[in-house]
């Protein structure tokens, strides 16, 4: 369902974000991201300008994870950055190999990657792909239908309870399917 109807308005700013999550041949997965800014009229930035439609930012990043959602390795491809100098810092992702994607990762990614060691679009980006691997591998060495698993065998992953309405502790989703993790509202 789409949202109200806006008042009257004018775009002058297109932000894209996509994500894609492969099985690779070797047991591994990729998680691949691309950002693209672009403006519907011309921009002029310090050191370049852009025409009408022409990206301001077109930036990828493939992060390669395997079942445990460890980092095996990262690469970052700038095809286009703000500024000149932005593509010098792709060769800095690979510093994440080693990570592991859940509780903490952001702040772990910051710590490799914060204080000008990264770019801001591909570390904003991060968090996102961190969401995409969890929802690529949820199922990934699972049974095709949850169901056929009793629900007091069930429990959901470390990070996941409390993280949003549906899988609050004291909500009927939890108490229904994850009884063991269920806490009533006291």
């Amino acid at each position: 369902m789409p949202l109200s109807t806006p008042d009257d308005r004018e775009l002058i700013h297109t932000r894209s974000l996509h994500m894609e999550a492969y099985r690779r041949a070797d047991g591994n997965y990729d998680i691949e991201g691309q950002i693209v800014d672009v403006k519907p009229t011309a921009h002029q930035l310090l050191d370049s300008h852009r025409n009408a439609g022409q990206p301001i930012h077109d930036m990828w990043l493939r992060l390669t994870v395997n079942l445990d959602k460890e980092v095996l390795s990262a690469e970052a491809r700038l095809d286009t950055g703000a500024h000149g100098l932005c593509p010098e810092v792709a060769p800095n992702f690979a510093r994440l190999a080693g990570l592991k994607i859940g509780p903490g990762w952001n702040k772990r990614v910051h710590e490799r990657l914060g204080h000008g060691a990264g770019c801001t679009h591909l570390l904003e980006m991060l968090s996102q792909m961190a969401t995409a691997a969890i929802q690529a591998l949820w199922t990934e060495g699972k049974p095709s239908d949850p169901r056929q698993v009793k629900p007091e065998d069930r429990r959901l992953p470390p990070g996941l309870l409390n993280s949003c309405y549906a899988y609050r502790a004291d909500g009927p989703f939890v108490r229904e399917f994850f009884p063991s993790q269920y806490r009533a509202d006291d």
